[in-house]
């Protein structure tokens, strides 16, 4: 009889993309798991980074674009030499947990972590397959790529193109497009989502407003512009695990209601939203952090997306992205996400319709994009 195979999909701890993918991939996976005649589990282990973590945060949060520094550096061989050996650090949780898990298979979602199993692989020889996830669309962080990796799945053919550049291998590569989570291509009915969040008025125009997952400085981009709007309008605003970032939009409502009492504009200040799909469907646009699990996630649920920040480097890429594939607006400059908001709000109806037979062709693109996954599975199994 037949062994079963057995897969982990892996990820670091932390409330970013790479823990959404890895969650994207195991759930279609297990989905699968009687179909695929595998057995796949799920690892989150926080990846021993010293105060790169914290550093990053930081940036994350308050400068977002200073984090290109960061990037630029690791195009520098001695610099990605320095961070592989660093990653041996890394390896005493992960390795306490395949001990016992015994995978044939790993999918690891985050490189720190993929960067410490070839590693171990390298030296040890250790039995098991290893699958790394490209976490960015078009500007990769070089230490994402590794020659020792057996599989580097990437978005495209632009995102092929670098993982060769940086010596990964051309039978290594697995285009996908964007592992976007299914739940977020389920139909909502518009109108009872509204009235789920409160929302009575069926006319009036709905914005959402995203911060990031950890928060970001942006919200102050589109707060104080709500002074200026004399139009009806919602403006969700999820600040995520951003405490500080909740408090601030709290504080602007009670201003908000102090100076214009009978104002137009309704304010619903939601933290962490769990079930996104649901809510971006009772929104017509999307204000928020250019991340890319939040830009193509709005891709699937149909709709445009302004860019309102973006971090340094790593997501230049996606801004690029937005622009040339004409999927919404970058509104980044001081002034510009306001100013748009006012615009946007005498013609709602002509700027959701700007860009929807490319929002729908990006939608589509990423709708297969964990079916490939499981391909490429079916695949590895047959070896």
């Amino acid at each position: 009889m037949q062994k079963t195979k057995k897969i982990l999909v892996l990820t670091d701890h932390m409330p970013w993309g790479h823990r959404a993918i890895a969650k994207a991939i195991y759930n279609y996976l297990k989905g699968k798991e009687k179909e695929g005649k595998y057995k796949v589990e799920y690892a989150e282990v926080k990846a021993e980074t010293g105060l790169a973590e914290d550093i990053y945060r930081f940036s994350y949060s308050i400068f977002p674009s200073t984090n290109r520094i960061a990037h630029k550096l690791f195009e520098k061989p001695l610099l990605r030499e320095i961070v592989e050996e660093a990653s041996v650090t890394n390896l005493p949780r992960l390795k306490k947990l395949i001990k016992r898990m015994k995978p044939d298979l790993i999918i690891s979602c985050y490189f720190y972590h993929s960067q410490s199993l070839v590693k171990w692989k390298e030296k040890e020889k250790v039995g098991y397959d290893l699958w790394t996830v490209v976490a960015d669309p078009w500007t990769i962080n070089p230490i994402s790529i590794m020659e020792g990796a057996d599989k580097h799945l990437v978005y495209d053919e632009k995102s092929a193109e670098v993982v060769l550049e940086y010596g990964g291998k051309k039978e290594s590569i697995v285009k996908c497009g964007w592992w976007v989570r299914e739940e977020m291509y389920k139909k909502h009915d518009k109108e009872k989502a509204r009235l789920k969040l409160g929302i009575k008025d069926s006319k009036r125009p709905v914005v959402f407003v995203g911060g990031g997952s950890l928060g970001t400085a942006s919200l102050g981009k589109v707060l104080p512009a709500l002074l200026l709007v004399d139009r009806p309008v919602t403006m969700i605003f999820n600040t995520g695990k951003d405490k500080l970032g909740f408090s601030m939009v709290e504080e602007y409502s009670k201003l908000y209601r102090r100076i214009k009492k009978k104002g137009e504009v309704e304010i619903k200040n939601l933290g962490w939203i769990d079930n996104m799909g649901e809510v971006l469907s009772a929104c017509d646009i999307v204000f928020g952090k250019a991340g890319p699990n939040f830009l193509f996630d709005c891709m699937a649920v149909g709709k445009p997306f302004v860019s309102i920040t973006h971090i340094g480097g790593q997501e230049d890429g996606n801004i690029e992205l937005i622009k040339k594939k004409k999927l919404g607006w970058v509104k980044e400059k001081r002034g510009e996400a306001g100013r748009f908001l006012v615009k946007y709000l005498e013609n709602p109806e002509k700027y959701n319709k700007m860009y929807s037979s490319n929002i729908l062709k990006e939608s589509e693109k990423n709708k297969d994009s964990l079916k490939r996954v499981f391909q490429e599975v079916k695949k590895w199994q047959k070896k």
